[in-house]
Order: structure tokens, then C-alpha cells, then sequence
């Protein structure tokens, strides 16, 4: 058996530590403890988003892993990639496993604005092309009818609609911050990447991208659309509880 491990777990943008509810009973059903996150500013978080980065991020995940007995595996489903990364870069030492969810995995000194200006192609009609801002810039959104085509596309309708209901705005702060990476933090903690083939957010070829510039010392795939919490969560626990058996470094 597993020795028991703390999975954190980040959620990706417009969300909150709401998209795990279907995972964390299910890893505690497995024996280990498992956290939610709500990034500053997202979620039940109410900091202002003026005062809303990618340090801010990593600096409460960091705060949230120093609360923690034992071994962490540090879970990012897309945007919450990047907070997951720059954690690494705090925490390296406590971090037993980092698993990047159909995440942006990015090297030192890119954001994900940054990435999809460079990498994002003409026929992916993802989430980026579907945000709207608010007046002085700092928040984005984006509306209930994309949100199932782009994230829950395979869920049940009535999961799909009311994951879309429970959205909301988000600060811009983090996905325009750099990561501030090194090899000997960042780059010390194990990583594994599982993508989401049918995902019509983080397009394959996108998360394939990230996944040659930072290998992982693993892949694993689920042939679903972006958000396996809630249309295929036996089989993102598994393969949790899967890379974490297998990859973890457990001291």
C-alpha cells in the first residue's frame, strides 16, 4: 500500500477549491488526507485583485504546505499549473510529487498570456478566445455557454451547468506574471504531466508543447475534456493515486 500522503490540490481560472469536490473523498476513501486550494482572489477569496500575482499565488500554496505533516503531492489543473511551478520553486524540499492536470507547465520567465501569444494557432477556439475584461483590466471572465463547450463538453449537462453557474471573474494579476524558476528548486522536485485528450481548452497540441519544453518524468493521458473532476473522476483518482505510488519521493 501507498504510505499516506497530503495531495494539494489547485484549481484552474474562473474556479475554486470547489473543482475537487468529486476528488477529495475520493483520495481520502484511498487512505490519504487531500486540500482544496482557493487562490487569492478566486473562489470564497476576497483579496483585492490589484494586489493579485503569480508570487501571491505561490507564496499562499507555500503558507498552505507549511501546515502540512508529511509528504505533498501538489496537484495544478490548468492556470493552477503555474502556481503549482512556482511553488516547487519555495518548497522544493517538502514537495514529494508535482502532477500538472491538463496545466500550463511553462519554463522560467513565460505566463500563460505569454505562451498562448506564441503557441496558440488560428483553429483553437479555447477559452482564451472566448474572455471578457472588466473596465480597468484586472479581472477576466468568461460566460456559462462557453464554459461547457470549452471545459465540461463530455460531463453530464446538469453537472456541466452547474459547474458554469459557480465561475466567476478572476484576477488577471496571475496569468500575466512570469514564473521565476530554477533548476536547483523548481527543477529538483519529480514532475508528471496528466493531459486531456479531448480538451478543447488547453488544445492537445498545447499541452504536448509544454511537455517538450519541461519533460516530466512521466505522461498520462485520459481521453477527456478539460475538467476530468467532473467527467471522469475515477479515473483522474486512479491515475493520482497512480503517479503518486509510483513517482513521489517520500523521505
Amino acid at each position: 500500500m501507498t504510505p499516506s500522503v497530503t495531495f494539494v490540490l489547485v484549481h484552474g481560472a474562473w474556479q475554486g477549491a470547489w473543482a475537487w469536490e468529486t476528488i477529495v473523498p475520493r483520495l481520502e476513501r484511498a487512505g490519504h488526507r487531500a486540500v482544496a486550494v482557493d487562490l487569492p482572489g478566486n473562489g470564497h477569496d476576497e483579496t483585492p485583485p490589484a494586489l493579485v500575482d503569480l508570487d501571491l499565488y505561490a507564496r499562499h500554496v507555500a503558507a498552505i504546505i507549511d501546515r502540512i505533516d508529511g509528504p505533498v503531492v501538489l496537484v495544478g489543473h490548468s492556470m493552477g499549473g503555474t502556481a503549482v511551478a512556482q511553488a516547487c520553486e519555495l518548497r522544493a524540499e517538502r514537495i514529494a510529487l508535482a502532477i500538472y492536470l491538463a496545466a500550463f507547465l511553462l519554463p522560467d520567465g513565460m505566463s500563460v498570456l505569454m505562451f498562448y501569444e506564441r503557441y496558440l494557432e488560428p483553429w483553437m477556439r479555447g477559452a482564451q478566445t472566448r474572455v471578457t475584461f472588466s473596465a480597468d483590466g484586472l479581472l477576466s471572465s468568461i460566460d456559462r455557454a462557453a464554459a461547457i463547450e470549452v471545459f465540461y463538453h463530455q460531463a453530464d449537462r446538469v453537472l456541466a451547468e452547474a459547474a458554469a453557474r459557480r465561475l466567476t471573474a478572476q484576477p488577471e494579476g496571475g496569468r500575466r506574471s512570469k514564473l521565476s524558476l530554477s533548476s536547483e528548486r523548481f527543477g529538483q522536485v519529480p514532475r508528471v504531466y496528466i493531459e486531456a485528450t479531448q480538451d478543447r481548452s488547453v488544445h492537445l497540441p498545447l499541452q504536448r508543447r509544454m511537455q517538450a519544453i519541461t519533460p516530466c518524468r512521466a505522461v498520462y493521458s485520459l481521453d477527456t475534456d478539460h475538467a476530468p473532476q467532473l467527467s471522469a473522476p475515477d479515473a483522474l483518482t486512479a491515475l493520482l493515486l497512480e503517479a503518486a505510488a509510483t513517482h513521489a519521493r517520500m523521505q
